[in-house]
């Protein structure tokens, strides 16, 4: 965008604009005051749409934007209100943490975006000397600065809220390992207990002479604790590589 031909500013203030307009900037010089300010961040780009306000020494101010000069000034500062209206209540209702980085990720441009736009308006107040323009810069400057706040608000708050979900989907899933992990060691001793039993049986119940087929009913009692034991000590020497585990 290039100042309008029509704008007769003084050459410092045209050269200190150079080829790029650059950030948000007030630019003062023989009673001229010069505005670059940016409109509200697009989305996903970070390219800025800036719009110049010129008020020159007699008073008179001119606009690039539509409409009145005042009225276009109060229109961006409405707007930057309007998006982060909007940015809170996609706060609100989002619930998952990708709606939730969404509005972070907006957030930022948008924070840096009004914080320069309220010092700067700030800035002008203090270059002019006429006490109206004063006072009706101050009063854009005010607006601008509790929409900041406001802001900053809003990304403090998203933030934490990111940091939250993220650290109780840490501990849902820790609480998840915790089930799984007891779960997985009840199936082991129970292996444990029921594989020496299983193992001896199926020896036994081989249609092949061991020596023991006209033993006495003892022995079938002998055997079967001597297996149940065996599996016992082996869910003991579970249990103790487990917690050794642990220290």
């Amino acid at each position: 965008m290039k100042v309008p031909p029509g704008w007769e500013m003084p050459r410092e203030i045209r050269a200190r604009l150079g080829d790029r307009f650059g950030r948000q900037r007030e630019i003062e010089a023989d009673g001229h005051l010069f505005l670059v300010l940016h409109k509200v961040p697009a989305k996903g780009t970070s390219q800025r749409e800036s719009v110049f306000f010129w008020r020159s020494p007699a008073g008179e101010w001119r606009s690039t934007d539509r409409g009145q000069p005042r009225s276009a000034l109060q229109q961006l500062v409405d707007s930057y209100e309007s998006a982060v209206n909007q940015l809170s209540e996609k706060h609100e209702s989002s619930s998952t943490a990708a709606e939730r980085f969404a509005v972070l990720e907006q957030i930022g441009p948008l924070n840096r975006a009004l914080r320069n736009l309220a010092d700067t308006l700030q800035r002008a107040r203090d270059a002019v000397d006429d006490v109206e323009a004063k006072r009706d810069i101050q009063l854009f400057a005010d607006h601008a600065g509790d929409v900041a706040r406001t802001c900053e608000l809003l990304q403090a708050d998203a933030s934490n809220s990111l940091d939250f979900h993220i650290a109780r989907q840490g501990e849902i899933q820790a609480t998840h390992s915790r089930e799984t992990e007891r779960a997985g060691h009840r199936l082991n001793v129970m292996a444990a207990i029921f594989l020496p039993l299983t193992a001896v049986s199926s020896v036994f119940g081989m249609n092949l002479h061991s020596g023991l087929e006209n033993s006495p009913p003892w022995m079938f009692w002998l055997i079967l604790g001597g297996s149940f034991s065996v599996g016992l000590l082996v869910s003991e020497v579970l249990l103790a590589v487990k917690l050794r585990g642990r220290i």
